[in-house]
């Protein structure tokens, strides 16, 4: 149980921090991300955990990632996904496009390094 609440500590820590950090009120947090003021303030205080929902609309109500909400950290994927967010079908099939191209050449170039290679018998390339 006090392993509960340290982290429950640890979230609201992070919720509340981030909430000042923008210059913005309990209230309006709070009504940005579908909750009560009062549910905020036990949730920045440990007293209360809550949903994935709830954590889901405090991160977008805060922009910031759920990692960052749970675990204190943003992981490099959830940053490329955020940015992907809100592009059209046009946008992120070009987007696409472009990974398809960016991965086949670094295929290419991996390829190339193992068939230069190197011949440690010897110590000079093949």
């Amino acid at each position: 149980m006090d392993m509960q609440n340290n982290f429950n500590k640890q979230i609201g820590s992070r919720i509340r921090n981030m909430r000042e950090s923008q210059g913005k009120t309990r209230d309006q947090i709070a009504e940005l991300a579908g909750i009560s003021s009062q549910f905020l303030f036990y949730i920045e205080t440990g007293k209360k955990s809550m949903t994935a929902k709830t954590i889901i609309n405090l991160s977008k109500a805060l922009n910031v990632t759920t990692d960052y909400i749970l675990l204190g950290y943003v992981n490099p994927m959830s940053k490329i996904l955020i940015s992907l967010e809100g592009l059209t079908p046009e946008q992120l099939n070009l987007v696409e496009k472009f990974l398809e191209l960016f991965s086949y050449g670094a295929h290419q170039k991996n390829y190339k390094n193992k068939k230069i290679g190197r011949d440690k018998s010897a110590d000079r390339e093949i």
